[in-house]
């Protein structure tokens, strides 16, 4: 199977499970966790994100895949349960002045930002990658709705309510 079909493999599982998650009910934020890891962090995952970005097409590559199922994502709030984002004020947006992630510090683990700026014209990371110490990678990028970054901190209040 090629990387390209592994990765969108991967994108579309991923899709599926957070559409569970936010549909009305009961959530469990421990079995979705684990959902989501048992889908990214597995070895041909892995090594198709890595064949991307060897080839410099991992970005470019989620970014094409995401969009193509952008009509879930991007569609407006179907219920309650899914907040309405608003989008990101430009003074909220986190700046990595050096564009080379040197600001970001978690201990034992190797931090990069990659693609800065985007719609607003500053050095917000569009990608942070952590690489472990033993070498697995995860890559984080902005929550957006209809091509814009988004102030997810909704989301945020909404997962402190689940765990208490």
């Amino acid at each position: 199977m090629t990387a390209e079909k592994q990765v969108l493999q991967a994108v579309e599982r991923v899709q599926a499970i957070l559409a569970s998650y936010v549909e009305p009910g009961e959530r469990d934020c421990e079995r979705t966790v684990n959902d989501l890891l048992d889908v990214l962090d597995r070895d041909e995952v892995v090594a198709a994100v890595e064949e991307l970005e060897a080839r410099g097409e991992a970005v470019d590559e989620l970014r094409r895949l995401l969009e193509r199922g952008a009509p879930r994502w991007s569609s407006p709030p179907v219920n309650s349960a899914e907040p309405d984002l608003p989008p990101m004020p430009p003074e909220k947006r986190p700046q990595d002045p050096g564009m080379e992630g040197s600001d970001l510090r978690l201990e034992g683990y190797r931090i990069e930002t990659r693609e800065h700026a985007g719609e607003h014209p500053d050095t917000m990371p569009q990608v942070i990658e952590v690489t472990d110490p033993e070498g697995r990678k995860a890559a984080y990028v902005p929550l957006s709705r209809d091509g814009r970054v988004v102030d997810s901190s909704a989301v945020v209040e909404k997962l402190k309510n689940c765990e208490g």
